[in-house]
């Protein structure tokens, strides 16, 4: 009689279980990473929107002979929100006057919130009328490497 069982073909199920298991593993590796990937990618949108709206408060003072406080209406410096352009930062904008010499200044922040809050490194980004930047972390820390 023939016999039909064939040796050595196919996979044992321990073999079957190691591979998913190293699959596993690579996949959280890899995902880890992306994700801290496009964490970094988004401060793009803070830092664009920062510059964006600091270019409009120079307008906005060339024409009115001071800056605004208002970032989303027509009357003030007219973005569509007091979110960032992507959605990723909260918007503000400070406004200060020196008694001494009379001089207007201002400072616009973008505070990270939603899904980008997880970036701890990079929690706020600030640009004032000087195009002086900052960044800091999520413990108030600065840290300029952000820009």
């Amino acid at each position: 009689m023939k016999s039909y069982c064939k040796q050595g073909l196919g996979f044992t199920l321990l073999e079957l279980m190691i591979t998913l298991a190293i699959i596993g593993i690579l996949t959280s590796i890899a995902h880890a990473s992306f994700k801290s990937y496009v964490l970094k990618a988004r401060r793009i949108d803070a830092t664009e929107t920062l510059m964006k709206l600091a270019i409009a408060q120079e307008k906005f003072y060339n024409q009115h002979m001071h800056y605004s406080t208002d970032i989303s209406s027509a009357t003030g410096l007219n973005h569509q929100s007091s979110l960032s352009s992507e959605g990723f930062y909260q918007l503000s904008v400070e406004i200060k006057t020196y008694v001494d010499d009379g001089q207007d200044s201002f400072v616009l922040t973008a505070k990270a919130i939603n899904s980008q809050a997880k970036d701890e490194d990079c929690m706020s980004f600030a640009l004032n009328n000087l195009t002086e930047r900052k960044a800091m972390n999520n413990q108030g820390v600065e840290n300029n490497a952000c820009w």
